[in-house]
């Protein structure tokens, strides 16, 4: 007489996250994103852009949201910012925070269901990303001649706006469109063409004679909005499609 069989373990099942930890989750997604709309307020508070690429520009600058905290030219003490307009902003970023971070906890069951079915499965997972010597020597041998290649033919203004303008763009692509692929692998995607990315600009900007951190600013504050409303695009574009059919089926 045939047995019957047993039914699997269901070893891919995620455990249940706690409403605590959605709780925190939802407070620390509002946070950044609140972090990146004062990163963009410097394009509305600013009227000439061209600061970012073009140096000795004297034109007014400005970012802050709700209040303006930083201002070129205030020293504002020796402090580089204000601290109580900043104070301010982080205190009504963290009311926010939390009224978000209790909606996240009101649908904490359909997330669960969300995270378990954009889970990869137990093999994509266990497949984790081993960092090399040799990976690293390649790594920064693609670096160093992005940077040499940037230095000597690309040293114009119109490279740096590219990368301003396209960088989280690229970056969110190549992190987050590949399916089923285990955060490590997709960190191990993002970190390497972050920094090479990064040290393409500051060369750039060295060629056209900014000053290393002014070439920072301009990453963080076109980066940071970029990034989260990437992020957010693709994200939403993932859940609304659901996973892929392989895993569905498992």
């Amino acid at each position: 007489m045939a047995r019957m069989a047993q039914p699997k373990a269901d070893v891919d099942v995620l455990p249940i996250v706690s409403s605590k930890l959605w709780f925190v989750r939802g407070f620390a997604v509002c946070m950044l994103l609140f972090a990146a709309i004062n990163a963009g307020s410097y394009f509305v508070r600013t009227s000439d852009w061209s600061n970012l690429v073009l140096p000795g520009r004297g034109t007014a600058e400005s970012l802050g949201f709700p209040l303006v905290m930083w201002e070129k030219g205030n020293l504002y003490g020796g402090f580089f910012v204000d601290y109580v307009s900043l104070g301010w902003n982080v205190l009504v970023g963290a009311i926010v925070s939390t009224i978000v971070g209790l909606l996240v906890v009101s649908r904490s069951d359909f997330l669960n269901e969300l995270a378990r079915r954009l889970e990869p499965t137990e093999h994509e997972a266990g497949s984790a990303v081993q960092f090399s010597i040799r990976g690293m020597m390649a790594t920064t041998l693609v670096v160093a001649v992005a940077v040499a290649l940037a230095k000597n033919f690309a040293a114009r203004s119109e490279t740096l706006v590219a990368i301003y303008a396209a960088g989280p763009v690229v970056l969110v692509a190549i992190a987050m469109l590949p399916r089923n692929l285990a955060w490590e692998k997709r960190v191990a995607i993002l970190v390497p063409t972050a920094i090479l990315m990064m040290a393409v600009a500051i060369v750039v900007g060295a060629a056209l004679k900014m000053e290393f951190d002014k070439v920072l600013f301009g990453i963080f504050i076109c980066w940071t909005p970029q990034s989260a409303l990437a992020a957010l695009a693709v994200s939403i574009g993932l859940l609304a499609t659901g996973p892929p059919e392989s895993s569905a089926a498992n």
